[in-house]
């Protein structure tokens, strides 16, 4: 029961974090482009002045959530890389070290007061396949 609410609240904060990504990529873009950049500038105030405080919270929920269904299937009595199922977990673990990373170099840049390398201004997109990637392997992986 205990692993199974880990699951549902795994579950629900992916949810979120690629539904606000894909917000950004695909429905932020296009308000701007619709009712101009004051209206965007507007919106994206509201939503970053409650983002700030929820989204954290997600992204750690999902992290440890994700790091205790981990530890299910790949440990020292299971092995760690005995099994295609172990093997698309770690490749889901490294898609994952991915973005933390790349969230990572966007808040040290922030901090201080660096721009990001020009690769970063996409970040968004490459985050949004990359999760399209860990959601797909993570159906695949029980089939293999």
């Amino acid at each position: 029961m205990e692993y199974t609410l880990v699951q549902v609240v795994h579950l629900l904060c992916a949810i979120i974090f690629v539904g606000f990504i894909f917000a950004d990529i695909f429905i932020f873009p296009a308000v701007k482009k619709k009712f101009g950049q004051d209206t965007y500038d507007n919106m994206m105030s509201a939503i970053v002045g409650r983002g700030i405080i929820i989204y954290p919270l997600i992204v750690i929920t999902l992290i440890a959530s994700g790091g205790y269904m981990f530890t299910k299937y790949i440990n020292s009595e299971a092995g760690y890389f005995n099994t295609s199922l172990q093997m698309f977990l770690w490749l889901k673990v490294f898609l994952v070290l991915l973005i933390i990373l790349g969230v990572i170099y966007t808040i040290f840049c922030k901090i201080i007061k660096k721009e990001p390398v020009k690769f970063m201004k996409y970040f968004h997109t490459y985050a949004f396949i990359l999760s399209i990637g860990i959601v797909s392997i993570a159906k695949f992986m029980f089939f293999v």
